[in-house]
């Protein structure tokens, strides 16, 4: 073999090699590092300024930008309106989603405190269960000075933007699943329809009590007596997101 035909081989691998290289930096995240980002990013805001948790304004922020970006909220709806989302027209469906994304992100941020999520610690653990390269499970225990050790199951999308979790288990109680019994019994006695306006009602309300400043988001939360609501905030604690 020639020298040059050598060195056209040797700059071939290099090139290869780059190219590689390349990718490997560019590729998506795992489910498991995603999660381990978020939490990071959240903690060192806190740990920077404690302040914001007792700010709503702030909180929502921070939530905005660090915890809602990785949740898909469509296949979460998608998922607690089963049967009822195939027969959903468009607008419907669009509209159910917005109404109960809000109510889970209100739910959860009415949850967090300053005592319980600064004194909690969440371990991921490595990953295990994969239903297939699009869908796994991510498993974590939070630790609680006050209280047991918590299991906690992230239910994970791969989307063209990134792992996305459509649904938490605590303790082997989904999120999912406990607000598609709750809703389900809404539907069937008033409806499809009927369930959004509830929604929209809600979190009318709690919007109007924040701008009001009439209750703190413990009081707000404490009056969310429905079995949805109540439900997020078991399956919601204040995960170190």
């Amino acid at each position: 073999m020639t020298c040059g035909r050598l060195r056209l081989l040797a700059g071939i691998a290099v090139l290869a090699s780059l190219l590689l290289a390349a990718k490997a930096v560019h590729a998506e995240p795992g489910p498991l590092v995603v999660l381990q980002e978020m939490s990071e990013s959240v903690l060192e805001v806190i740990n920077q300024d404690p302040g914001v948790l007792d700010d709503p304004i702030r909180l929502r922020a921070l939530a905005d930008k660090f915890v809602v970006p990785n949740v898909d909220f469509l296949a979460l709806s998608q998922w607690v309106l089963g049967k009822h989302w195939r027969k959903a027209t468009p607008e419907q469906r669009q509209v159910f989603a917005d109404e109960f994304r809000e109510l889970l992100i209100r739910t959860y941020l009415a949850s967090v405190t300053r005592s319980g999520y600064q004194d909690q610690t969440i371990h991921y653990l490595p990953l295990r269960k994969t239903q297939g390269t699009h869908n796994v499970m991510v498993e974590a225990q939070i630790e609680q000075p006050q209280g047991p050790r918590v299991h906690v199951q992230f239910r994970m999308l791969n989307r063209d933007d990134g792992w996305k979790v459509y649904d938490v288990v605590i303790e082997g109680v989904s999120l999912v699943a406990t607000h598609r019994s709750g809703f389900s019994n809404i539907i069937r006695e008033q409806g499809l329809d009927g369930l959004i306006t509830e929604l929209e009602q809600r979190n009318s309300d709690v919007a109007g009590e924040a701008v009001a400043e009439v209750a703190t988001p413990g009081e707000a939360a404490a009056e969310e007596t429905e079995a949805g609501e109540a439900a997020t905030k078991e399956s919601i604690p204040a995960l170190e997101w």
